[in-house]
């Protein structure tokens, strides 16, 4: 569904069109699904970018080093260097264990980046600073430093499609916002409609993941 036809599917459900309304179901909408899309369940929140390698300086730990995301960057779970094969692929390092891989190899390392952490909201870092062997001044796409991530909900258009939530989900964002309303408005409710939250959520998305068409398995029998 749009996000936009998401949001509508809500309103319909309340009985209010209202702009008051709207930009309030907007809000619970973003929270709910949010939260969906942390468990990993939203793919169609998997966006790819691609950024051009700068070699590593001699002088200064940061050239190379540092590459900006994506504004609409939530999440990012992998990144590879497809020029490299299979040793082109990344490890996510902690911040702390960034820092200490970093000192331990020597700050100026140049090299194929075997190592990435994301520091703040959106610099991805790399390490070893790429050589001047990966980091080509005209790069083809394949050269290129590949970054797989999830969009941030509140980021997308009303004119996106999350091809996982269908009609039959409206019943379990109400429930989703609902729960998160009753976190502030009344600590007694929460508990309940959490778990009535919960319930939904495991439904939902173990009826998405059945294959009603696999033919049914059959207890073996020797003969």
């Amino acid at each position: 569904m749009l996000k936009s036809a998401i949001t509508l599917r809500v309103l319909e459900l309340m009985q209010d069109q209202s702009t008051a309304a709207r930009t309030l179901v907007g809000h619970w909408v973003d929270i709910v699904l949010g939260d969906i899309a942390s468990r990993g369940y939203l793919h169609s929140l998997q966006r790819e970018e691609m950024t051009a390698l700068r070699e590593g300086s001699g002088t200064d730990m940061n050239t190379g080093r540092n590459y900006d995301l994506q504004l609409d960057t939530d999440k990012v779970f992998k990144v590879f260097l497809p020029a490299a094969g299979c040793d082109g692929i990344l490890k996510k390092l902690s911040n702390d264990e960034y820092l200490e891989q970093m000192l331990q190899d020597g700050v100026l390392t140049k090299d194929l980046p075997r190592y990435y952490t994301v520091f703040g909201a959106l610099t991805l870092r790399v390490h070893p600073v790429p050589s001047a062997e990966w980091a080509p001044a005209e790069p083809t796409n394949i050269q290129k430093l590949h970054v797989w991530k999830y969009r941030d909900i509140t980021a997308l258009a009303e004119t996106d499609d999350l091809t996982e939530i269908t009609v039959k989900a409206t019943n379990m964002l109400m429930l989703g916002a609902y729960a998160f309303g009753a976190r502030f408005d009344s600590f007694a409710d929460y508990p309940a409609t959490m778990q009535e939250y919960e319930k939904a959520v495991g439904r939902y998305f173990f009826q998405q993941s059945v294959d009603f068409d696999r033919p049914a398995q059959v207890q073996y029998r020797d003969l």
